[in-house]
């Protein structure tokens, strides 16, 4: 498979991702989710928790490939180094940008300063990949091929034995260990602590405040990524054997729903079942694409999945901006997100229906100046 073949079925995955990120993230409204968009409530899976693995994953395909092209045109770690801490940081800035842009124009009482500024989530999807990417391109350069596999299980193996057996204390001198639970977990209480109760997501949890892309929860999305590296540097680089790959995915799709009566599945924990289960999904995902390219060709140019992949970053940022923007103006003491949804209702059998119709023209409309970037040659690389 030509270089270029294999790039064209990579971004076709992650336009995949941004696609369904976008998709997800943008109900008309959030009483009345369709369904099959919804996120497990707590423990559990749905195929709307594999997305934002998929992101990581698919940029560890993308490390992958293009680490070893960057070392051996500069020949310096420290240069690469340099590198991925300046497109970390964009990352997380562009995240906190996101943040930032908000008004409350519903609300008189509302002030910028103290309930955005000063009240700034530190976590969020973006803040995540850039730490994330950090970390993996460390790594990377710090261990060798053979051991990576190695190092991965090591990681998840630290991440589980810290939930499992670290004892940690509340307000009241209660004593816990072992938790899962929503705000009563290790990871919640290091980021209620290291954060602060406003600075992360779930601001009101209890006994502890947490943020699902918090502190504790990055290493093991981090192992999503090493697994993206692995799986990228088998496939693309060694060609190694597409049975003994599939072997290992539904290994460890197996192995953490087997898991699962013992580590619970929990995106927002990032728990190693999660971690094992969604690995082994997007592996197959990845030789799926890569199958379909080897036998029918590269993705042709113009594809919509190739327009979102190649400005997956452009896709995110716009779609955040613009569904700001819904939130924020308003007619008649009324936001036009919700006079669209409410237009919407009539036309369709069940709110539920006009939520999806709603999100489905929202991606629709932020697709279109992707695809006018994508037509003038222009690619926004983070």
């Amino acid at each position: 498979m030509t270089e270029q073949a294999r790039l064209s079925a990579l971004d076709a995955l992650r336009g995949l991702a941004i696609f369904a990120m976008v998709l997800v993230n943008n109900p008309g409204s959030w009483q009345a989710i369709y369904a099959p968009l919804k996120h497990a409530q707590w423990h559990g899976i749905t195929p709307t928790d594999v997305i934002f693995p998929a992101f990581i994953f698919v940029m560890g395909i993308t490390i992958a490939i293009h680490l070893p092209r960057e070392l051996a045109v500069s020949a310096s770690k420290v240069a690469l180094l340099a590198r991925a801490t300046k497109r970390a940081l964009t990352l997380i800035l562009l995240g906190w940008l996101l943040f930032l842009f908000w008004v409350n124009t519903g609300d008189p009482a509302f002030n910028w300063l103290d309930d955005r500024l000063l009240s700034l989530r530190f976590g969020g999807v973006l803040p995540r990949l850039g730490m994330v990417y950090w970390l993996t391109v460390v790594i990377v350069l710090m261990v060798s091929w053979r051991w990576l596999g190695v190092t991965a299980i090591m990681l998840l193996g630290v991440y589980w034995g810290a939930m499992a057996l670290i004892p940690y204390t509340d307000s009241s001198g209660q004593r816990y260990q072992g938790l899962w639970e929503f705000g009563n977990s290790l990871a919640a209480f290091i980021d209620h602590h290291v954060l602060g109760a406003g600075h992360v997501y779930y601001a009101n949890a209890s006994p502890f405040a947490f943020d699902p892309e918090g502190l504790l929860s990055t290493l093991p999305a981090v192992v999503s990524c090493l697994t993206g590296v692995w799986v990228g540097r088998y496939v693309l680089v060694l060609h190694g054997c597409p049975n003994k790959l599939m072997s290992l995915a539904l290994a460890g799709i197996c192995g953490g729903f087997a898991l699962a009566t013992v580590t619970p599945l929990n995106k927002a924990l990032w728990s190693p079942t999660f971690v094992m289960v969604t690995s082994g999904i997007l592996t197959v995902m990845f030789w799926l694409a890569v199958l379909y390219e080897r036998k029918r060709g590269q993705v042709r140019p113009g594809h919509p999945l190739l327009v979102a992949g190649t400005n997956s970053i452009a896709f995110f940022m716009l779609s955040g901006v613009l569904a700001r923007l819904l939130l924020m103006i308003r007619v008649d003491d009324v936001s036009l997100k919700s006079q669209f949804y409410h237009a919407l209702e009539p036309l369709l059998w069940s709110p539920q229906a006009a939520s999806l119709a709603f999100a489905l023209v929202f991606t629709v409309v932020c697709y279109y100046p992707v695809k006018l970037m994508y037509n003038n040659n222009f690619f926004w690389r983070v």
